[in-house]
């Protein structure tokens, strides 16, 4: 029936399609064929060569089941029905012997506690509205027998457990059987047997494992990568990458590119040894205990640490053609194209293309920018004696110390002895320095006086400082001024918003601006206090023992140190002013 209603659905569209184009052909006509003379039945031919060759409506046959879906489709989207039973409908009926039974509709209940209890769904049931619509092909069954053997029979899931020794499981294709320590599961494609705590072993589509703990092994491994453990050894494997070793003796690594990035690794710590290959920059490391050996395209290092290093060149595979020795502390002497270093003991040496440097303990010369600046120095084991010329900026200067130094260029001129010295750059700043510790400067922005570690005076631009240490210390700007007295006198401004923090000896000054005006106490500690702000006034004898206070709505007086409101209301701001 179901299948008929709607195939008798689109006849009837099809016909009531017919049907009207039909009637819209006899009103294109116009009127009947009697009231239009002998042209009847040309106009009736007309009509009909019309009705043949219009074009029928398009139709499409309803499927079968509009909601029915196919496996792939089901198993890709899910589902979100409820596996659960409806509650069952229908008369409940009950008996007691010989055990107690419950049924309603495809539902049913068997009690004989404590040795059997059975819950059914799905049973089928036939009244006068047919088959219970709940009812399945399979009946889903669970019962419990004295306590220990547990039975479920279902489509989808069976079980038969015996407490706790012994469990049989079915979901859908997925079995499990268990045995005390024996379990097997196989599902398509999966399996696992498991002895424990021997051995555990299992394999799924495209991975597996085994496991054995008392022989401490242990392996896994699936398309990405792959681990084994047994005693000390382990290999570990992802995709091509492979680390193996017997711990500590023994480990080597292989990362198995193909594609010009080849890398491997050896170590054997015992032995102290270390071996590393890089394919990308055909580069290779090597260390022995304090060997070491490096090679790669563009040079080779041997050393043997910490006495002897050494470098060598390879300019055939696009290095530089250079070489360097040292033995430590005796000896280093390097080349390459460009420059070359000697130093032994007590002498320096090294040339490059725009300078040449050498260095003694008596004697000393340098000469850099391609001759442009040069230096001859004595010392420093006797007495030092340098002249330092830079025909590009025209600077010459020159000591021999400690009794002279003079330096002229273009921008300034200086002078140092042990009394007095004086350092000017012409048009910027000017300093003096005098025995012992007296200095004097002045520049753009101002000046400054100091004698170390004493005395400090000066200003620059519009800030000023003067430390008389360790007692005095006076800090002045245009955002305010510090002044210490040290330790009797401390005073802190801020002009921004007016205020100060002023301590001297006993007493304290507090001020800030606020709205309205400002807000200021003074305080003579412990003895007595008072302060004002555009709301009022107050004051204190002895911190609170007693005292007053008034503001804009309100006067409260404080009597051992107790406050006590004593008025209000009709007070005004200028009123509490005048008091």
């Amino acid at each position: 029936m179901s299948r008929a209603l709607p195939r008798a659905a689109g006849g009837a569209a099809v016909l009531a399609a017919l049907l009207g184009s039909s009637a819209a052909l006899a009103q294109a006509g116009g009127a009947p064929a009697g009231d239009r003379g002998g042209a009847g039945d040309d106009n009736m031919s007309d009509a009909a060569q019309a009705q043949v060759s219009q074009r029928a409506e398009p139709s499409a046959q309803a499927p079968v089941d509009p909601l029915a879906l196919s496996p792939e489709v089901r198993a890709r989207i899910g589902t979100d029905a409820d596996p659960r039973y409806p509650t069952p409908v229908g008369e409940t009926r009950r008996r007691f012997l010989p055990y107690y039974e419950e049924t309603r509709g495809d539902y049913r209940l068997r009690l004989l506690p404590p040795f059997f209890i059975e819950h059914t769904r799905g049973i089928a049931t036939r009244g006068t509205a047919g088959i219970s619509p709940t009812a399945t092909a399979k009946e889903d069954t669970e019962a419990l027998y004295g306590l220990l053997y547990y039975q479920r029979r279902s489509e989808r899931i069976d079980a038969d457990i015996v407490f706790p020794f012994a469990w049989h499981v079915r979901d859908r294709q997925n079995q499990v059987f268990v045995l005390g320590p024996l379990a097997h599961r196989e599902a398509p494609g999966e399996h696992d047997n498991w002895v424990a705590p021997l051995f555990f072993e299992g394999s799924r589509k495209d991975s597996a494992y085994f496991h054995a703990p008392l022989l401490l092994t242990t392996t896994h491994w699936n398309e990405g990568g792959a681990f084994t453990l047994v005693g000390p050894f382990f290999r570990d494997r992802t995709k091509t990458d492979v680390d193996m070793g017997v711990a500590p003796l023994w480990f080597h690594g292989d990362n198995g590119s193909t594609d010009g990035n080849l890398r491997r690794y050896t170590v054997i710590p015992p032995l102290l040894y270390y071996h590393r290959d890089r394919e990308i920059d055909s580069s290779q490391l090597t260390v022995v205990g304090p060997v070491i050996t490096k090679s790669d395209t563009k040079r080779s290092i041997v050393d043997v640490a910490p006495i002897f290093f050494h470098i060598e060149g390879k300019p055939e595979s696009g290095g530089v053609a250079e070489s360097h020795t040292t033995v430590f502390p005796l000896f280093h002497y390097g080349t390459s194209p460009t420059q070359s270093l000697f130093v032994v003991p007590g002498y320096l040496r090294r040339v490059t293309p725009t300078a040449d440097t050498m260095i003694t303990p008596f004697f000393s010369r340098a000469t850099t920018r391609a001759g442009r600046t040069h230096l001859i120095a004595t010392g420093p084991v006797v007495p030092l004696v340098f002249d330092v010329r830079d025909w590009d900026i025209d600077l010459h200067a020159y000591a021999v110390a400690p009794f002279f130094y003079q330096s002229n260029s273009p921008r300034g001129h200086d002078f140092l002895t042990p009394l007095f010295g004086r350092f000017e750059t012409y048009g910027v700043s000017r300093t003096y320095w005098a025995f012992p510790n007296l200095t004097v400067s002045t520049d753009l922005h101002g000046w400054e006086t100091d004698l170390h570690p004493i005395v400090y005076v000066g200003r620059s631009d519009r800030s000023s400082h003067t430390v008389l240490a360790p007692f005095f210390w006076d800090f002045a700007s245009p955002r305010g001024r510090t002044t210490i007295g040290f330790p009797f006198y401390w005073r802190f401004s801020d002009s921004t918003d007016d205020s100060v923090v002023q301590v001297a000896a006993n007493t304290v000054y507090l001020q800030k601006r606020v709205p309205g005006g400002l807000d200021w106490q003074f305080h003579v500690a412990p003895l007595f206090s008072y302060g004002e702000n555009p709301e009022g006034y107050f004051w204190n004898v002895l911190f609170g023992l007693a005292g007053y206070e008034r503001a804009a709505q309100s006067a409260k007086i404080k009597a051992f140190w107790i406050p006590i409101e004593v008025g209000g209301g009709g007070a005004t701001k200028q009123a509490a002013w005048a008091r």
